[in-house]
Parts: C-alpha cells; structure tokens; sequence
C-alpha cells in the first residue's frame, strides 16, 4: 500500500512537472546569440485549429493530373498542397517537420528515426503580423540572427531539385522537406523526411527567419469617444481670484490661472506588437501626437495656464473660481499599425485597443455676481458676458477636444479625434442661479416692473373711487 502510494505520487508530480513545462512560446535567435520570445509567432496545438489562422508554409506537395485528352506535357493541369511546419515532441526532443495539406498528422525524424504523429503543434504567424522568410544556409555558416527554434533547434527546410530525391514515375513530387538544423555539433545538418517516408540530410537549405522591425507608425487612428469608460473623476479646484477694473475707463480686465497636474496615457500592449519600440501616432485629421514607446505608460508633470477675461466698468469687480476634474479613462481605438525593418522595408494591419489617460479634464471658470469695489454691493446692471481663453505652458494633452466648453462629452456626435487647441469659450454654461450678473440683471428688471405696475394699478383705483363718490 505505501509503495503504491509513492508510485502515485512520483506519477502525479511527473504530470505537474509537464503541464508546468508546456510552453507555446516560439524563440528566436538574438544577436547576442541567445533565444528570446516572439510576439508574432505562437505554437499552436493542433486541436485548437481554424481556417482563420495563419499557419507558416514551408513549401508545396505538387501533383499533377493524370488526363490523356492533353496533347502535350506542358497542358497538364497541377494541384498544390500547403506543407506546414509543425512539431511534435519525438524522442524528448522537440522537432520540427511537416504536416501534408489537410492531413492531421505531424511528420518528423531525429537520428534516423521517422515517426508520424497525430498530437503535435503548427507554427502561427499571429494576425499574419510576423516578417518570415527562408534565409540560406549552409554548413560554413552558423544559424542567422533571428532564427526560429524548435526547441534546441532551428525550423529548416531542403529544396528537393528536380524531383531527384522521388522517384522516377511518381506522380507526386515536393518543392522542399521540412524538418530541423541541428547546429550544435560539428557536423551541422538539416534533418528531414523524404516521401517514401525516409530519413534524409543535408549540409545546406534554409532556415527559417524572423525579421523584427524597427519602430512603428500608427495611422488614421479613430478614437471612439462615445464608448468611453470613466475610471475616476476627482473634482479640483484649480484656483480662486479677483478680477477687478481699477482704472477710470471700462475696459477688459483679464486674469491668468497656473496649475500643475500629472499627466499620463498608455496606448496599451496590443496583439504580436513589440513591446519598447519607438512609435509615431497619427489621428485621422492629420494631427500628429507626441512620440510615444510602444507598450510602455507616458507620465511627465505638466504646467498649464488658463487665462479668465471679462470686460468691466470701472470701479468694478468679481470673483471667479477655476474649477476642473482630473479625470482616469478609457477610450477604445482603432488604426493602421505599419511595421519598418531595417532593410526599408514595411508591413501594415489595422489593429484596435484601448487607450487609458489621465489628465486635468472639464476646465471651467464660475463666476460670482459683479459688485462695486467701493461699498461691496451688487452692480444693478450687466456687462459683455466674460470670454475666457487657455494657453499652455507644455503640449497640451491630447484630450483638449475643440472647445471643451462647448461640447457635452457624452454626445455620440461628438468627434474625439479632432484634437486641437482650445479656442475661446462662450461661456454658454455661466451660472445664472447664484447671484451672477445675468441672475442680477433679470431681478432687477423683474422688480423695476413689479414697481410701477403697482403704482399704476393705485393711482386707478383711486380715481375711480373718486368718480363714484361724485355721482353719488
């Protein structure tokens, strides 16, 4: 009982210890000649398989059609079948080898043993983001910098020339074998599977590569402002002032309002995009933002300034406080991500995600009711409704939409992608319900009315009183 028990245990812990192993990650061959990971390239098992996704092709099984109605050899139609790379965990070895077209079944070979599987794993190139090629090699030359790996060893192929490796009435012929390059002995070969299922190798072929690029470009990028998500909106209070007509003339007095915040967006990490990569961006109006790093969250310490001017008489004042939410959000996107290497050469696909920003959101003035500087009490009249203007002291963050005083952020036309700077406001929003001078304005003409409407409505009464005194 106890010996069955250990046997239990030592075969649970060994089933841990290879699910903990099980790894999809593909590695590739760095500069400094050490394997990191992908992020376009995904070994994926072949039970999770769809037409959708893209698998990497090593080359073609060709097999031309038997139809005596052809006059010549060169009317012979041909059919073509994808080989894709696979591998298979064969001998406690993971190697590299092909799957033929639909077949659901992994061919591979190590050390002259050939084998056929029927569990095994297909290299994906993720949302065909991934720059692949078959790179030359040959037995003078080591593996090349971004070489995929099987595991220890590297994805390879063989060209098979002229069918000399088929035989001679074969209808069926290959364009190359897929198998592995064992680089690390001194008599570095690519191991494959011929197709009348034997072991076959070679001191040269290609090697498959992956090339990484070397920034990004995202363009035409479309903010879809109406499904935002507000995270946590913190109401600040940004200042607080005097604006006051000290002189003998009416003029336009203004006032300047500084405040300082942390700013931060984040474009988020996306999907098969390098992470750390120097990355323009590009909405679809044309405007250009600031540079960012890709997969990395932007923070710097921004000063702002927001300039308050409203038009006074003399002797004249009121009192004005600054007023604003430091606001966390989210915002989902949509754009052309474009891909340059360093040969000149770019790859592009249109990608989504999500971006998060926190920033000083809904800056806006409130005003107090305008009163003499002398004795403190209410000016009985208005003045031009006060203008307002922000100016920066640092780029402004990108979510200063148009005039933010004009436009309701939870409108589904609202456009999120017109980023520019902010214009002067209308102050449409003044507060008219707290003594404010369009409040005081309509008081006091309300009671100037009240007055003489009463006055009249005696001075009638009283005359008919006294037209009705004389006739009796």
């Amino acid at each position: 009982m106890c010996c069955q028990r250990i046997y239990l245990s030592v075969g649970l812990f060994g089933v841990l210890l290879l699910s903990s192993n099980a790894d999809n990650s593909v590695h590739i061959l760095s500069k400094y000649q050490q394997l990191v990971t992908s992020t376009t390239l995904n070994w994926l098992p072949r039970a999770h398989y769809d037409s959708s996704r893209e698998i990497v092709i090593g080359g073609f099984e060709i097999e031309e059609a038997e139809d005596d109605s052809y006059n010549n050899q060169a009317e012979k139609s041909e059919r073509k079948r994808p080989l894709f790379v696979c591998r298979v965990l064969h001998n406690t070895v993971l190697v590299a080898g092909s799957q033929r077209g639909d077949e659901k079944r992994c061919t591979v070979t190590i050390h002259g043993s050939v084998q056929s599987y029927d569990k095994y794993e297909l290299l994906e190139n993720v949302d065909n983001a991934a720059r692949v090629n078959w790179e030359h090699w040959d037995k003078y030359k080591s593996a090349p910098i971004g070489a995929v790996a099987a595991e220890k060893m590297f994805v390879a192929r063989h060209a098979v020339h002229n069918g000399k490796e088929t035989s001679p009435d074969a209808t069926t012929r290959y364009t190359h074998y897929i198998g592995t390059l064992n680089s690390n002995d001194n008599f570095a070969t690519i191991s494959y599977v011929r197709d009348d299922g034997t072991e076959g190798s070679a001191k040269s072929g290609d090697v498959l590569v992956e090339t990484e690029p070397i920034y990004y470009d995202l363009n035409r990028v479309k903010l879809n402002w109406p499904k935002k998500r507000v995270i946590k909106r913190t109401a600040r209070v940004l200042g607080e002032a005097i604006i006051a007509n000290t002189g003998e003339e009416a003029a336009n007095v203004a006032q300047a309002f500084g405040y300082a915040y942390k700013y931060s967006v984040y474009w988020g990490q996306g999907h098969a995009i390098l992470k750390g990569l120097n990355t323009s961006i590009t909405l679809t109006n044309g405007t250009t933002l600031p540079k960012i790093v890709w997969g990395t969250m932007e923070t710097t310490n921004r000063t702002d300034v927001y300039t308050v001017e409203i038009f006074l008489k003399p002797g004249t004042g009121l009192n004005v406080t600054l007023k604003a939410n430091y606001t966390d959000m989210e915002v989902p996107y949509s754009g052309t991500l474009i891909s340059h290497y360093e040969d000149g050469e770019t790859k592009s696909r249109v990608i989504s995600g999500i971006r998060r920003e926190e920033t000083m959101f809904d800056v806006t003035p409130e005003f107090g009711s305008i009163y003499f500087l002398g004795n403190y009490s209410l000016v009985p009249t208005t003045t031009v409704p006060p203008t307002t203007e922000a100016t920066s002291t640092t780029p402004l963050p990108s979510t200063v939409i148009k005039d933010i005083h004009k436009q309701d952020m939870d409108n589904e036309d609202h456009d999120e992608n017109m980023i520019i700077a902010p214009k002067k406001s209308d102050m449409s929003n003044m507060q008219s319900d707290d003594g404010g001078p369009l409040s005081l304005k309509n008081k006091v003409e309300v009671s100037h009315s009240g007055s003489c409407s009463f006055r009249l409505n005696a001075m009638f009464i009283l005359s008919l009183t006294m037209i009705v005194h004389r006739i009796t």
